[in-house]
């Protein structure tokens, strides 16, 4: 008897005061909102901060949040993940950096053309309470600036994937385009790994706090597990007094284990 666990990809935008009136502090409850909304199975989140991490411990009471800052004092922006703690047991974590040294807080692909951001990747293998055999959930956030940095870094993540013994959910922000050299570097697996972009119906992802999205895709769920595209879907975004709940589309779809 097959599972159907829903999963959710999420960029909250980190607390930056000058978003005014879309700053973090204000967009609380609409977060809360589409989690609430949506029941979500899985997330993973990008942008969060270490406050905002513990808001979200704090807040996500059905779930388990893991995860840590990005920094040399693992503090600092991170992407958490969080599994519905009644469906889940944790079999293994994991935070690496994405550079040659990935057991190195804050290293990045600093020879390359990648930002002063350091950029991570989380794995988890989880077990669900009605399964025999763990999955393993990746989240990333790829850098927004150097095209080889994101291609480095999805080369880590591929390795990573097939390194797994499990199959999986990939949850992101790859800052990139469908056709972009990064995410074919993912979808080429398709053949040796069969990977499938969940959400490749799905257009833009990314508004800036405008609501026009255009064409602008960069969020991504990608998966090795028995999945129907056609049912994934962006959560929509009304502005409700000028306050959107992010300045990405949160994206969900469907898997089966």
């Amino acid at each position: 008897m097959s599972i159907r666990l829903k999963v959710m990809t999420f960029n909250l935008r980190i607390r930056v005061e000058g978003d005014g009136i879309n700053c973090f502090d204000f967009r609380r409850d609409r977060i809360l909102e589409v989690i609430s909304q949506e029941q979500p199975d899985l997330i993973g989140f990008q942008e969060a901060t270490t406050e905002m991490l513990v808001w979200l411990k704090q807040s996500l009471s059905d779930y388990v949040v893991l995860g840590h800052g990005r920094g040399t004092d693992y503090r600092g922006e991170g992407i958490p993940i969080a599994y519905r703690r009644e469906l889940f047991d944790l079999h293994r974590f994991e935070q690496i950096w994405l550079s040659y040294t990935p057991n190195v807080p804050a290293s990045r692909f600093e020879e390359l053309d990648q930002s002063p951001c350091a950029r991570v990747l989380l794995s988890a293998e989880l077990v669900h309470k009605d399964a025999d055999k763990p999955i393993s959930f990746f989240n990333i956030h790829t850098d927004h600036r150097g095209e080889r940095a994101r291609v480095a870094e999805c080369t880590m993540l591929v390795q990573r994937l097939f390194e797994s013994p499990f199959q999986f959910v990939l949850t992101g922000d790859f800052n990139d385009y469908p056709d972009s050299p990064s995410i074919t570097t993912i979808t080429s697996t398709e053949r040796t790994l069969g990977t499938v972009d969940t959400t490749k119906g799905i257009g833009g992802t990314f508004h800036g706090f405008t609501g026009d999205v255009k064409n602008r895709k960069i969020d991504y769920i990608f998966t090795n597990l028995p999945t129907d595209p056609t049912a994934s879907y962006a959560v929509a975004d009304v502005a409700r007094d000028g306050v959107y709940y992010s300045d990405h589309l949160a994206l969900c779809a469907f898997v089966e284990i």
